[in-house]
């Protein structure tokens, strides 16, 4: 009898998992509060990323356009981009994910007019965190990928005492100063 259950039991399951229906897209990730806060008051120097993502959001591209048209304008500057993830997974992981990461904002930032040569991509996954990965907007934070000037930074531009640089936010189109319309 039990050997009969089992039987049915594995029928029913090989049944089941069989179908000839394609499998169903998943809906784009959407940002986090954490990463509407990192777009609208945090920096002009960094792109965020959805969980386990390396693809650059639309709200993200004006930070790519400005950082680009700066480096464009200015061939003697150039930039450091670092990729950086959350803690969850493993150190090698994550270290491929964020270099990921720096690579594609570094393959954004030449497309939009950047020379290859101002641009390095490098990866600290989840070794250098500058956001507690205790909280959900802490690890929201951390998945970015940092543009870091080394050499010719435009003006208004610093790195703040956490690691995260920041740049005035005028120099940026389409994102918006607290307090002007």
């Amino acid at each position: 009898m039990k050997k009969l259950l089992a039987l049915l039991i594995a029928g029913t399951a090989v049944v089941a998992c069989s179908t000839n229906q394609a499998p169903i897209d998943a809906p784009a990730p959407q940002p986090t509060p954490a990463q509407e806060l990192a777009q609208e008051e945090a920096n002009t120097n960094s792109v965020y990323f959805a969980f386990n993502q390396y693809d650059i959001q639309d709200q993200f591209t004006g930070v790519v356009q400005a950082n680009a048209g700066y480096l464009a304008s200015n061939a003697n500057s150039t930039v450091k981009v670092e990729g950086n993830t959350d803690d969850i997974g493993s150190v090698e992981y994550n270290l491929s994910l964020g270099q990921k990461r720096a690579d594609a904002v570094k393959k954004a930032l030449i497309a939009a007019g950047a020379n290859k040569h101002q641009v390095e991509a490098t990866s600290n996954g989840k070794l250098h965190p500058k956001f507690d990965n205790a909280t959900d907007d802490g690890r929201a934070l951390n998945r970015r990928a940092d543009i870091l000037y080394v050499k010719d930074q435009p003006p208004g531009y610093s790195v703040g005492a956490d690691g995260v640089p920041n740049a005035d936010k005028s120099l940026v189109p389409g994102t918006v100063q607290k307090g002007v319309q």
